[in-house]
């Protein structure tokens, strides 16, 4: 069977929107039956790119695509949503594949010297790219919308007020964060509720970024930005927040990671964990693990709770934020688009390609696929002293309302 009659058979059984393959001999078949006018084609430039992804699936396309032997005409978020629609079943990963991955799992493990080279890998790429295209707080985690037109800016904004809500911080209380990013957060917190925040992060870039912007605030008082493993923390703090570093962290350091809050959170503290999540435990796609995030790993719930249960650790709430993050996304890749030129000149046509299929496939499995985003809210202790409900996380102007057995 020849390789286009293969991929024709394929997509014979697809019931998606509509979309378009066209074959590097010229020859064109349309697939589907849904319009809602999102119409986009494929376009195999070689039998090169054709023969793997036909061979090799996604991380087939996703290679074949950053070398150009692949190009997309209209959204290429729509063309990666394809394999999630229901009545599509594609490619299962060859035993060459599979092979790969297990020698990236152990090239890329999280040992501390491990840890700092995966994390170097992306983070280090340069405070002006990501400058490019992330908001003026540099966050690069989920925002929370009030609105779907809401500005990036402030659903960010929205994102740490959410936060701080969520621990109920106040004034004098210590904070210990784990992975600050490019500092938002702890700026943010101490700034407004005056806490004062040790921060652990191992990307220099991120770091050195950090504390110049708490030093332009005035808030090197308040803030402690360690260029140091959360596995060194030392002391214990009222509160803990981690805001997208569990992906980092690796499947075989949870249990590290939840000892970590037990140990170094007082009695009756509360502590929040966002993180990207999946529906269910898969190991990470080849593509991500190569060129994204060496090293990292999506959790599902099942993955992370087993050992918070071990401490007794208490989760008071689970926040599922799975589209708001395809929104975050969204503007993420409109800015990255804006600055297309610039980033080609500094890292070449690859490394664009690469970051946008990147971006545009993280859209689609938001929107369309298994991942989700998921905020825990935890307490150590027996926490008796607990909110009634939900609604002081949304209106700041609400009552607080707490209660326990005896109220």
């Amino acid at each position: 069977m020849k390789t286009r009659d293969f991929i024709k058979r394929i997509f014979s059984k697809y019931r998606g929107k509509k979309f378009e393959i066209q074959f590097p001999d010229g020859e064109r078949e349309t697939f589907g039956d849904k319009d809602d006018g999102r119409f986009f084609s494929v376009k195999f430039v070689t039998e090169k790119g054709l023969k793997n992804f036909m061979l090799r699936g996604d991380i087939g396309f996703a290679e074949s695509y950053m070398l150009g032997e692949i190009q997309v005409e209209g959204d290429l978020a729509d063309c990666l949503s394809v394999p999630y629609d229901p009545s599509l079943s594609l490619f299962e990963p060859t035993v060459r594949d599979k092979v790969k991955f297990i020698t990236m799992y152990l090239k890329n493990r999280n040992t501390l010297k491990g840890s700092k080279r995966n994390i170097k890998s992306h983070y280090d790429l340069g405070n002006d790219f990501y400058r490019m295209w992330l908001d003026e707080n540099m966050q690069y985690t989920c925002a929370f919308f009030d609105y779907p037109e809401q500005s990036l800016k402030d659903a960010q904004l929205n994102k740490m007020e959410y936060v701080c809500r969520k621990l109920e911080l106040k004034p004098g209380e210590t904070v210990l964060e784990t992975g600050s990013g490019w500092g938002g957060f702890a700026v943010y917190a101490a700034k407004k509720y005056n806490v004062k925040v040790t921060s652990y992060n191992i990307s220099h870039e991120q770091v050195s970024y950090a504390r110049e912007w708490a030093k332009r605030e005035g808030l090197q008082d308040r803030i402690d930005f360690l260029e140091e493993d959360y596995r060194n923390v030392t002391g214990t703090f009222d509160k803990f927040a981690s805001i997208g570093m569990l992906e980092h962290v690796g499947k075989s350091n949870y249990q590290a990671f939840a000892d970590i809050i037990h140990d170094h959170l007082k009695d009756e503290g509360l502590g929040l964990i966002h993180s990207i999540t999946k529906r269910h435990p898969v190991p990470t796609d080849l593509f991500t693990d190569t060129y994204i995030f060496p090293g990292g790993y999506i959790p599902a719930l099942s993955d992370v709770i087993p050992s918070l249960e071990k401490h007794n650790l208490i989760i008071f709430d689970i926040d599922n934020l799975r589209l708001h993050y395809a929104r975050t996304l969204h503007f993420w890749r409109e800015q990255f688009y804006e600055h297309k030129a610039e980033i080609m000149e500094n890292f070449g046509e690859q490394f664009v390609r690469m970051w946008d299929i990147y971006l545009s496939g993280a859209i689609a499995s938001f929107s369309a696929g298994d991942l989700t985003l998921s905020q825990l809210l935890i307490g150590k202790g027996r926490m008796s002293h607990a909110r009634l409900n939900r609604k002081a996380f949304h209106d700041p102007e609400g009552e607080d309302y707490h209660w326990n057995f005896w109220t």
